[in-house]
């Protein structure tokens, strides 16, 4: 996950759905939105008909035009559809990886925790180095509610990970989440500074319904660094109480 870096100039509401939202999507990202009849035109390549049906069928091409129609269908926002051509490109080639790792945030995002799960569990053997792949996985495994399995995990990753400010931070949300805010707020210091660990605590107390805490932090980051990303936080808190 990418939390509010001491420099950083993206609005504050981008930060919240990163935030608090899914960890990442699983699609790759750079490539264009595609319309419902693009998304049609594309599905339709996987059903080739009259001519093209004469070419001698290749499993491993196959599976290559499922996974890049899936991308693009992803970033379309058509989830199901995204996962059905995953799960066609797997019929041809079991148990790959790259498929898996797109394949199992997808399955997270639709609701599906105990599919994503199990192919994390499957992943983590034979991917140790991806810290993606970890941090995703306990993300997923935080917003299933595991958060001691998830809070394991990360701390197993810190040990062969012990400078990634992406576990650290992900560390940080798991004990906010189990009600440990000192411990998430030291957390959010340790990589981010004190006035993006502030900010990150008031979003993260948005998102509770917390206002009176989610002011606090605020105030303070309000104190440390008074700009425009806070500002607009500031506003935003205000409006709670409307």
């Amino acid at each position: 996950m990418v939390f509010m870096s001491k420099n950083q100039n993206q609005t504050w509401l981008v930060l919240m759905v990163v935030v608090l939202g899914c960890f990442s999507s699983g699609c790759r990202s750079g490539l264009n939105q595609v319309s419902d009849k693009n998304v049609s035109q594309l599905v339709k390549q996987l059903a080739p008909q009259g001519k093209m049906a004469e070419y001698q069928f290749d499993p491993e091409k196959e599976a290559m035009v499922c996974v890049e129609t899936a991308i693009a269908v992803g970033k379309a926002g058509h989830l199901k559809e995204a996962i059905r051509l995953y799960e066609k490109a797997l019929t041809h080639t079991p148990d790959e990886s790259e498929i898996l790792l797109q394949l199992a945030p997808l399955y997270a995002q639709s609701g599906r925790s105990d599919r994503a799960i199990g192919i994390y569990q499957k992943l983590i053997e034979t991917e140790e180095g991806n810290q993606e792949c970890l941090n995703n996985y306990a993300w997923t495994l935080m917003e299933s509610g595991r958060l001691r399995s998830a809070k394991n995990l990360v701390s197993n990753g810190l040990t062969n990970f012990p400078d990634s400010e992406k576990l650290i931070t992900t560390l940080a949300v798991i004990n906010y989440k189990q009600g440990y805010r000192t411990t998430a707020f030291d957390l959010f210091s340790e990589v981010l500074g004190q006035h993006a660990a502030h900010h990150n605590l008031a979003i993260l107390d948005i998102d509770s319904k917390d206002r009176i805490n989610a002011k606090f932090h605020v105030d303070k980051a309000m104190q440390i660094n008074p700009n425009p990303l806070t500002v607009q936080l500031s506003n935003a808190i205000n409006e709670m109480a409307e």
